[in-house]
């Protein structure tokens, strides 16, 4: 009798497992019960900008009841965002503000998006990183300070992660790089007027972060010639136009010479005929104007 137990317990316990393993295979071959799933891969919850919510984006193939979380890598749970509720077949949208259920931000690190639809827990596989920490930008150098026309400035950066910086010309936006590089260089001619100007950076990284900002540089635009060449009658006055911001600047013609800052400079012309060489000079640059005095006409009788 003990053993006809045994034997009837034993085929018991291969039936249940047979049943059991059969459900699972089954299971196995049954499509997903969500398609389409998106997830944010980084972002930070404090950085006041359009990366300060995670979104966890899916299609429900057929209507069931729906519980959405977040859940750290030991997979407690973290945060509630849907349901328990009955959710109709299609497509599901959700949005973490990076808050446990506490009210409080998370701890930087990975989660996951935990899906309970009826009987079935899926853990989705791309992890939701969150980030506060922001990078730290310097300015390695800036060259030339002084720049010439036609010719780019070429600033230099380290940033202690991978970060995009941008460039501040007066704290007004100047450029934006591409690079994420922890250390490269930005090359460009800026379009700006003749004056002063003082060149500071930051950086953003990916999760929205922005870093500090860097020391300032000062980057001089010189003065620009209107007027290249003119004639003028020997002994008359005449005028050189020139794009400027007020700023002093020297100028020397023959043995005169003298400074000025308006944006018309009026001068005699030499009393002699000739060709002559106006030279403007500012910021250490010479800005030359050719001067054709021409000989008095020959007058007939």
């Amino acid at each position: 009798m003990p053993r006809a137990l045994s034997t009837a317990l034993v085929l018991a316990l291969l039936g249940a497992t047979t049943v059991a393993f059969v459900v699972t295979e089954r299971l196995k071959l049954k499509p997903s019960p969500i398609t389409k799933v998106f997830v944010t891969k980084v972002f930070s919850p404090t950085c006041e900008c359009e990366t300060n919510l995670a979104v966890i984006r899916f299609q429900l193939r057929k209507a069931g009841r729906l519980k959405l979380g977040i859940v750290d890598t030991n997979r407690r749970p973290v945060r509630t965002l849907v349901g328990p509720a009955a959710q109709k077949k299609g497509r599901v949208v959700a949005t973490w503000d990076g808050q446990s259920e506490a009210g409080t931000v998370v701890p930087d690190g990975a989660y996951l998006g935990r899906i309970q639809l009826d009987y079935r827990t899926i853990f989705m596989p791309n992890r939701i990183h969150v980030d506060t920490t922001a990078p730290v930008v310097r300015l390695l150098s800036v060259t030339p300070r002084v720049l010439e026309p036609g010719k780019a400035v070429k600033v230099r950066y380290a940033v202690d992660e991978s970060a995009r910086v941008i460039v501040f010309l007066n704290g007004k936006l100047a450029l934006r790089g591409r690079s994420t590089r922890l250390k490269w260089k930005l090359e460009w001619e800026p379009r700006v007027k003749p004056g002063r100007y003082s060149l500071t950076l930051t950086a953003r990284d990916r999760a929205g972060n922005l870093s500090n900002v860097s020391r300032a540089v000062t980057l001089v635009v010189p003065l620009h010639l209107v007027t290249h060449s003119l004639q003028a009658v020997a002994g008359s006055r005449f005028a050189v136009r020139l794009r400027s911001d007020g700023r002093a600047y020297r100028w020397r013609i023959g043995k005169r010479s003298g400074s000025a800052s308006a944006r018309r400079l009026r001068l005699r012309a030499p009393k002699k005929p000739g060709r002559y060489k106006l030279v403007i000079t500012q910021d250490g640059l010479e800005h030359v104007v050719v001067l054709v005095v021409p000989r008095p006409a020959n007058r007939t009788r």
